[in-house]
Order: C-alpha cells, then structure tokens, then sequence
C-alpha cells in the first residue's frame, strides 16, 4: 500500500493509504499541516501536484514541491480551480494536495465549496490519485458533515490529538478513534489509539440507532447530557458503573457499545489498483457470507474459478463477453447479465469479446440451520 510518510500513521491506518483516497484534513496549527503535505510528498516527487486555493501573498509552504496558485489576482474561479485540480497529469498513484479549502468556504460559501468537492473528488477517486485536502480549524461543522459524505477519509487533529471521523475501508477500531499526534524531525507521530474515541463512537452510534438524544441517553446511564456530550467528543470518558447501569438499560453489552463485539457494517472492499491479473478476493471469509471475488479476463483468456467449489454458484458479468464453462453446457453472458449454478460448479471462464471482461464469481455455501443437528437438506439455509 502506499505509504503517507510516516511509518507510526501507517500503522495505525492498518498498512498506508489506499489508491484513490481522498482525506480530509482539519488542523489547528499550519506546522502540523506543513508535516503531514510534505512528508506526503516526499514518498513520490515525480508524480506529485500541490495546489493551494489561497493567495499566493497570504501563505507560506515547506513542501519542497512546487505550489500553483489558483487564484490569478482576483476571486477564485470555481471553472480555473476545477481545471487545476484534475490536471491532466493528475493520474493514477499521482499524489495531490490540495491546500487551504478554508480560503474557498470564504470566497464562495459552505454550499458552493462542498459542492465543489462533491464534482471532484469522485473523479480523483476514479483516477487512482491519492489527495489531502487540507483546512484548518474554522472550515465549519456544515463543510465537514458535507465533503464527509463523499471523502474516504476525513481526521482531525487539534490540540496534538488526532481524531477520526470518517475512515471508510479501515478496520473498526479506528472508527471515532482518537490518539495523540505529534512531529518529530519534520515527521508526523502518532500513538498508540484511546479507549475515549471508541466509547464516543459508540455512543454516537447508539443513538442514532436508537433515535434518542444526549438527554435521553444521559438518564439511562444516570449522568447529565453534558458528560455524554463530553463522552463522545472524546474529552472525557465514563466511569464502569455508569457504563453497566447504561448497557443494562438498552439492553447491550460493553464490547458492543465500545465497538469490540460487532462486525463491521458496512464492510466494504476494494479491488487492489496494483494489479489486475488473477482474482482478486473481495470477500473470501465464509465467516462473512457468500465469498466473493473479482475476475479479469483478457481478450480471448481464459480464467478459471480460485478454488473448486461444492454448492450454489454465482456469476455476474459486469462488461464484455463471457463463455461460461460448465461441463455439459456453455452458455454465454453478456454485460448485465447473471448465472445461478447449483449442480455443476463453474470451470472456466472465456473472454470472446475484443476487451477486456470484468467478472464477479460467488460462492453460497450451506450450513446447518442453528440449533439444528440434523443432515436434512430442507433444515440448510444458504449463507
């Protein structure tokens, strides 16, 4: 995976960042933006891009990589910044920072610059760049819940903490999570994350599961709706009593409301960019469902299923045109279409179209009804 410049930052993002990410960032202090843009940079100053929507007399980077101005010695316009930004050049693995989003809330209003960001960053996103979008602390609760719609991932650091609002493709211990940031040698540095973002997740969590609100939830643990609103911005925690008293109230046990006993839902995966040949596993662990992966045939190969498989199949064309080997039948899907096997599993797949065909093939496997011993295929329900 591609790193972010500091080695403690990715591992606590469980590895670096992913092709086609878009984080947000929302810092108070301009040294700590300073580190995080440059170490970025560093890792790929080849294919890197730095753009500040700022006037170029109002701002000062350490970046090392050359800064374009959007601004040409009036207001900002929205069609130059949108150009600028998905620069030709702006491809795959391109690495892009795209500086002060605060100066475009100021210059065209929370709408228009969400609005904005909502016509980029997919684009970016299916390009394969990876992109920081950098604010600091005034850009607005209004601008955050937007942009966090799209983005895929959006931190915020004050006061030499970091906290996670969006972390889309992570593991669920970083949901909400919070952790002390800090730079040394020009280096981000986190630490090891707090129980207090967890319990704040949760919380969040919670009610809007539930429909309550703060007060609500404060008299079920019997605190006031200060402490929960301290509670789930992570300045403070909640004491063990008070966390039996209001699981015991809602019914829930701890690891649930502290994220630990759950799966994540949503689970989301991504096709890895850094290669296309072979399948690509999207979900292989029975324990979740269905497993599922994606095949990329080429004109004219063939491609086989990654392992044999004893039970209901699936395949989904998304593009080309694709011979399904079966045995004793062939029949020939075409984008849009789909194939239920249940006898026969699949044993190859045949491009016949002149590009490439993109392929999902799913295995259901069967298990025994809970609670039920018995080998009674009507008592099986597919997973």
């Amino acid at each position: 995976m591609p790193t972010s410049g500091s080695p403690t930052l990715d591992e606590w993002l469980d590895g670096g960042l992913s092709v086609g990410d878009n984080i947000v960032w929302v810092v108070d202090h301009e040294d700590d933006q300073s580190a995080l843009t440059s170490s970025f940079l560093r890792e790929a100053p080849d294919a890197a891009r730095h753009v500040c929507f700022a006037q170029s007399s109002t701002c000062r980077h350490h970046s090392g990589t050359e800064v374009i101005h959007v601004d040409s010695g009036g207001p900002i316009d929205p069609e130059r910044a949108e150009r600028m930004v998905l620069a030709p050049d702006v491809a795959d693995r391109t690495r892009l920072v795209l500086e002060r989003v605060d100066d475009l809330v100021a210059a065209w209003g929370a709408s228009a610059t969400v609005a904005f960001y909502r016509r980029t960053c997919p684009r970016l996103f299916d390009r394969g760049a990876i992109a920081y979008w950098m604010s600091g602390p005034d850009v607005g609760p209004a601008v955050i819940d937007g942009v966090a719609r799209i983005a895929q991932c959006v931190f915020e650091v004050r006061s030499g903490q970091l906290r996670v609002l969006k972390a889309e493709g992570r593991p669920q211990r970083l949901q909400g999570a919070i952790t002390r940031f800090e730079i040394r040698s020009g280096v981000p540095v986190v630490s090891r994350e707090h129980a207090l973002g967890r319990l704040g997740e949760g919380l969040r969590r919670t009610r809007r599961e539930r429909n309550l609100t703060q007060a609500q939830i404060a008299g079920f643990a019997g605190v006031t709706p200060a402490a929960i609103s301290q509670a789930e911005t992570g300045r403070r925690g909640l004491s063990v009593d008070t966390l039996v008293t209001l699981c015991e109230a809602l019914h829930i046990g701890i690891d649930d409301l502290l994220g630990t006993g759950r799966a994540p839902d949503p689970l989301l995966a991504r096709r890895d960019r850094s290669h296309d040949d072979g399948p690509v596993a999207l979900f292989p662990d029975p324990d979740l469902g269905p497993r599922t992966y994606l095949l990329r045939v080429d004109p004219g190969a063939s491609i086989a299923p990654p392992f044999a498989h004893k039970g209901t199949e699936l395949v989904l064309v998304a593009t080309g045109l694709v011979l399904v080997d079966l045995g004793d039948s062939t029949p020939v899907l075409r984008g849009g279409d789909a194939l239920r096997v249940t006898r026969n599993g699949v044993r190859r797949l045949d491009n016949l179209a002149d590009s490439p065909a993109t392929v999902f093939w799913i295995a259901v496997d069967q298990v025994a009804a809970a609670g039920n011993g018995t080998d009674d295929p009507t008592a099986w329900s597919l997973r």
